[in-house]
């Protein structure tokens, strides 16, 4: 059957010494897994795993974790029966295991042993889905009814969507690295279409639905991982299989090739884009939970994200790092190391105060600063004030060269589990460039930076791709923080991506203009060439502190 979990091979020595040296490198903790389903309001029965620690302590506080790309994987060598189940996300449950909670992982409606249809992103009835797995968890014999909810990128949206809920066992939700606004932060920054992450993320979501392990996992991962888990009743995976071949797969992105406004649909006859994601639900400014969310200045716009939310909902902790995607190592242009990546141990500590006890504390902005290469901290953002820097480009035309590129490891296709690792500024061609002179003290922002200019084009349209850099003494040049945005020309007003930074006396800040990065994001115009002229000085509003 399809779902044979041992493998004949040609090479069967090979594959034991792999099998021995799998299971003594696994230390992951002693559990009882089960692998029910929850039958939603509407009948559709979800997958779920549930993860309790080996010994029965009688009943625990359990976490849920709603996830796009399996809740556990089905390996093609011997499981480690009776030890946390490989997964998208094993390291957190893990660690929650270790520290005694139960958890749930469940496969979102559409998708893994999931029944249902799995449209788009984020959906209302996903949205519902989460509460009703609440509700079910909150229910079951192993629950103390102290329910919380996180998860990274898709499952820290599906986490914080749960906020949204006012259910009374839902007490604590820690997501992290998501988008607030899916439009903006990633679809169509600037009304401009992002190509790669897109296209790349719908080519993985396809495979998963049909069975295939995707190019999102490392090529290692794909070759040991031979689909999702069956549910428990459905050990040969006869059930899944069928589920797997009738179930109608969303092409991502062919749905989303329109999407450049919020009002767009996404697919056809789709709701509008900006209805997908937490920026469209009102109920979160109602949340009864305590809810901390975490975002990095440079993994795609999950910085921004966590600076809205915060605008909109209440959050008691608010987190912004220097780390990738997956928090395992730093993102920092200036390369600082320590205490730069998600300590796993901090997630715990979250829920061990908010699950395991009514505990109050101050609300906490915690965010890295960029060049100094530290955490700073207090209880809200801190106070800044626009300060109106000029970068005179004169009267300057730019040709547009529509290869120009920031490379393929940028912040935008982070989500791809991939690090991030800009080229050599100095060798980037098709820019236009404007440096400031030397500065004379130490020069300290936090915030999106806004760029206004006067251009002319001779089109209709173009992209105005804009970096701001940092010349540093010795000549170094580096990428701070970048923004985009779809004109027609005369007066245009851009916001950066924001950012934390202090940088040193003796540097320079300098503002680059492309009209393109290939491949990342779509040519404007689509064909033909395209010259944009920079009528003048350039505005910089920068919130200094």
């Amino acid at each position: 059957m399809k779902r044979a979990v041992v493998v004949v091979g040609v090479v069967p020595v090979a594959l034991v010494l792999l099998v021995v040296v799998l299971g003594a490198l696994d230390d992951s903790p002693k559990a009882r897994v089960t692998r029910p389903t929850v039958t939603m309001a509407d009948g559709t029965k979800l997958a779920v795993d549930v993860i309790l620690p080996e010994a029965d302590t009688g009943t625990l506080p359990v976490v849920l974790i709603q996830t796009r790309y399996w809740r556990s994987f089905a390996l093609r060598v011997p499981e480690n029966v009776g030890h946390v189940p490989k997964g998208p996300r094993e390291p957190i449950v893990e660690a929650l295991i270790r520290a005694g909670y139960g958890v749930v992982v469940a496969d979102v409606r559409g998708t893994g042993a999931s029944e249902g249809t799995w449209p788009q992103p984020f959906s209302e009835q996903e949205a519902k889905d989460g509460e009703a797995l609440i509700d079910w968890v909150s229910k079951q014999p192993f629950c103390n009814g102290r329910v919380g909810a996180t998860g990274l990128s898709y499952e820290g949206t599906t986490a914080l969507l749960t906020a949204g809920t006012t259910h009374p066992a839902l007490k604590a939700v820690l997501a992290r690295d998501l988008e607030w606004d899916l439009v903006d932060e990633l679809l169509a920054p600037g009304g401009v279409r992002n190509l790669s992450f897109p296209d790349a993320w719908g080519r993985s979501v396809k495979a998963l639905d049909r069975g295939q392990a995707p190019e999102l996992f490392p090529s290692s991962a794909r070759w040991l991982i031979d689909g999702v888990h069956p549910v428990d009743g459905d050990a040969e995976g006869v059930t899944l299989h069928a589920l797997e071949e009738r179930r109608v797969v969303a092409d991502v992105a062919d749905a989303v090739k329109n999407v450049r406004d919020p009002a767009d649909p996404f697919g056809v006859a789709g709701p509008p884009a900006s209805s997908l994601g937490p920026s469209s639900r009102p109920a979160l400014a109602k949340t009864t939970a305590v809810v901390s969310l975490w975002g990095s200045w440079w993994d795609g716009a999950t910085a921004d994200a966590v600076l809205r939310a915060s605008r909109m909902m209440p959050l008691h902790e608010a987190v912004i790092g220097p780390w990738e995607h997956e928090g395992h190592g730093t993102a920092s242009p200036f390369g600082g190391t320590k205490n730069a990546t998600v300590e796993l141990e901090q997630v715990v500590a979250f829920f061990d105060q908010h699950l395991k006890t009514d505990t109050t504390s101050p609300p906490l902005r915690r965010y890295w600063v960029a060049g100094a290469e530290r955490w700073e901290s207090g209880a809200d953002w801190p106070q800044t004030h626009d300060v109106a820097h000029v970068f005179s480009f004169e009267p300057a035309t730019l040709d547009v060269d529509f290869t120009a590129s920031t490379g393929v490891k940028n912040r935008w296709m982070t989500g791809m589990a991939q690090s991030v690792v800009y080229e050599d500024r100095r060798k980037t061609k098709g820019l236009l460039r404007a440096p400031q002179p030397p500065r004379t003290a130490p020069l300290r922002f936090f915030g999106a930076p806004r760029v206004t200019c006067d251009v002319a084009l001779d089109g209709p349209f173009a992209a105005l791709h804009l970096y701001l850099e940092e010349v540093g003494a010795d000549g170094s040049m580096t990428l701070l923080t970048e923004g985009v945005q779809r004109v027609s020309g005369g007066r245009v007003a851009i916001s950066l991506r924001a950012l934390a930074a202090e940088l040193p006396a003796g540097g320079r800040l300098q503002l680059a203009i492309a009209g393109a990065d290939s491949p990342t994001f779509e040519r404007v115009p689509s064909e033909g060439r395209r010259r944009i002229t920079v009528n003048g000085p350039c505005t910089f509003e920068l919130p200094e502190r």
